[in-house]
């Protein structure tokens, strides 16, 4: 699978800063994982769509694009979109795709303990049963994939922090 993570690579100054502009970024409640959900029935989740100058306010691309330029699968350079998902325990998030992007998935929290859970789950594409690699919520971690590859959010238990947050960029090829 076409999945890279890097951990450390953000200083955690650059961390409080990147965790404090998304904690004061305006959130939207209402979409879903997937299209075809029927929305009436459907948790709706939090999330906010970033510009490209709140992006760069954030300060935290600046250390997504080295890795990115290390990973050879990933290719695309352009970014098409940013948003930030605001997890909660009740939260449902649905096996989900991107097809014809990559992915740099940030995740945001400060602090995060075993048994918090939050995970980030990749299914095999060929038996969506199977989960072919989980990456564990750490604090910092960069994780760069295929958007193609079929992936959920693991909601963070309630013993955790109330929100759980990450910032998702896509990426598309010029």
């Amino acid at each position: 699978m076409k999945i890279e993570v890097f951990d450390n690579q953000v200083p955690f100054a650059v961390r409080e800063k990147a965790l404090d502009y998304c904690s004061r970024t305006n959130f939207t409640l209402g979409w879903t994982d997937r299209p075809g959900v029927d929305h009436e029935k459907a948790v709706p989740n939090v999330y906010a769509s970033w510009s490209q100058e709140q992006l760069d306010a954030s300060g935290i691309f600046t250390y997504i694009a080295p890795c990115i330029e290390e990973t050879a699968f990933f290719t695309s350079r352009r970014i098409e979109s940013a948003v930030v998902n605001l997890v909660r325990p009740s939260d449902v998030h649905y096996i989900h795709s991107h097809p014809g992007k990559q992915v740099a998935l940030y995740y945001c929290n400060l602090d995060w303990e075993d048994g918090w859970y939050g995970e980030t789950l990749f299914h095999d594409p060929k038996d969506l049963s199977r989960i072919s690699f989980a990456s564990a919520y750490t604090p910092g971690r960069i994780i760069l994939f295929d958007g193609s590859i079929p992936h959920a959010i693991r909601p963070q238990s309630i013993n955790g922090p109330k929100y759980r947050i990450s910032l998702t960029v896509l990426l598309c090829e010029d």
